[in-house]
């Protein structure tokens, strides 16, 4: 989200009160070294959620930050974030660093494109650290219809996958090449049912490399519109 003058995000919290709600933080807990999930607690009555959705959360005066809520629970009132705390000095790790349990903070609700696709066999998640929680929604919603999920993750630590239950694929940080083989190994495996336009690719994270596997998948043979993708950041533009 691009930065603003305080008095314009004030504005906006102050005249568009039915578009944030008041939420409390009741649980941290650190994943790995780089990931914390935080448990959020408010009243979710009504609220619009779809996989893949984001939350606004506001982390100084100019800047809103997006992150992909998880676990989201209506009755209960709670929904999970996965923070991937990779630089100390950017503004948005420096402000997750400093929530507990116990906080309070004013939240932008869940907003986005519906890429989920229901009518899916297979629903294949593609990305890094920062499409986890993307990747957890769509697990959920997958199974939940007794659809299979699978996913790909490019990650500096890959034990933390076991420890969120997104067993499939992982690669190396920067290693393209063993993405493509990774995604070349699946295509083989289920070729009918890419032919057969059964599988569901979401790919998030790295705008570069997102576009990059994207034309890979589209030169595989697989449908253009089988293909979802959204940036979550590029290098040398702002962000978490």
């Amino acid at each position: 989200m691009p930065s603003l003058p305080k008095w314009i995000n004030d504005t906006m919290e102050s005249v568009l009160p039915s578009k944030f709600k008041d939420c409390t933080i009741i649980n941290t807990e650190d994943i790995s070294n780089t990931l914390r999930r935080i448990r959020f607690e408010t009243d979710l009555t009504g609220v619009d959620f779809s996989p893949t959705y984001a939350i606004g959360i506001r982390i100084n005066e100019r800047d809103f930050r997006n992150y992909s809520p998880f676990n989201f629970d209506r009755e209960r009132g709670t929904f999970d974030i996965l923070f991937h705390l990779h630089d100390i000095t950017a503004a948005g790790c420096r402000y997750i660093e400093s929530l507990s349990a116990g906080d309070t903070m004013k939240v932008l609700l869940p907003r986005g494109r519906k890429l989920f696709d229901p009518e899916a066999k297979i629903h294949f998640s593609v990305g890094d650290e920062t499409s986890l929680g993307s990747s957890l929604s769509i697990k959920e919603a997958a199974e939940s219809s007794d659809r299979l999920f699978l996913c790909l993750h490019e990650m500096e630590e890959p034990v933390a996958l076991e420890t969120l239950d997104l067993f499939g694929y992982h690669t190396p940080k920067h290693n393209t090449m063993k993405t493509i083989e990774a995604l070349t190994c699946f295509l083989n495996e289920e070729k009918q049912a890419v032919d057969n336009r059964e599988v569901i690719f979401y790919i998030t994270g790295n705008g570069k490399k997102m576009s990059l596997i994207r034309r890979f998948l589209k030169g595989g043979g697989v449908d253009p519109t089988c293909i979802k993708s959204q940036a979550y950041w590029m290098e040398g533009k702002k962000g978490l």
